[in-house]
């Protein structure tokens, strides 16, 4: 046998040292880590999958109405509509929604002196202007160019 002896005059095997290889170690914890956070995950998905069935049975929305939303918003289907412009400048060929802040082409004027007629005041519906009217709103409102694309 080799070794050294012990204190008290004993030999004693001398045992390889192993060294515990950092990486090894991190990956161990990493393990552990990742297992503690599946157990976590998995309670808390309970509790909000229950949550979830309350609101759903409260607000009446079926499976079906989740389907058929998630169906939707894969589609592109949910994507915002593009609002149509109600403001024209005749000047520049502008357009404004009426929504966000007023363009600058605007400033110190009646929004309805820039209106454009819509589709039933065009064909004469109701709400059309007569001649006298839109004149004195400042002359006759015109539709915009169709703009080539």
């Amino acid at each position: 046998m080799s070794g050294r002896p012990c204190a008290d005059g004993c030999a004693r095997k001398k045992e390889p040292t192993m060294m515990i290889d950092p990486y090894e170690e991190l990956l161990a914890k990493r393990a552990q880590l990742d297992a503690e956070i599946a157990a976590v995950r998995a309670t808390r998905r309970r509790d909000i999958t229950e949550q979830i069935l309350k609101l759903m049975r409260e607000y009446e929305i079926s499976v079906q109405d989740l389907d058929d939303w998630l169906a939707a918003e894969e589609s592109g289907d949910r994507r915002r509509r593009r609002v149509e412009p109600r403001y024209w400048d005749p000047k520049t060929g502008a357009t404004w929604s009426g929504r966000g802040k007023r363009p600058r082409w605007m400033a110190g004027h009646d929004p309805e002196e820039f209106r454009l007629k819509t589709l039933a005041q065009q064909a004469g519906g109701a709400g059309e202007l007569g001649e006298a009217e839109a004149e004195a709103a400042g002359g006759p409102h015109d539709s915009p160019p169709e703009q080539e694309h």
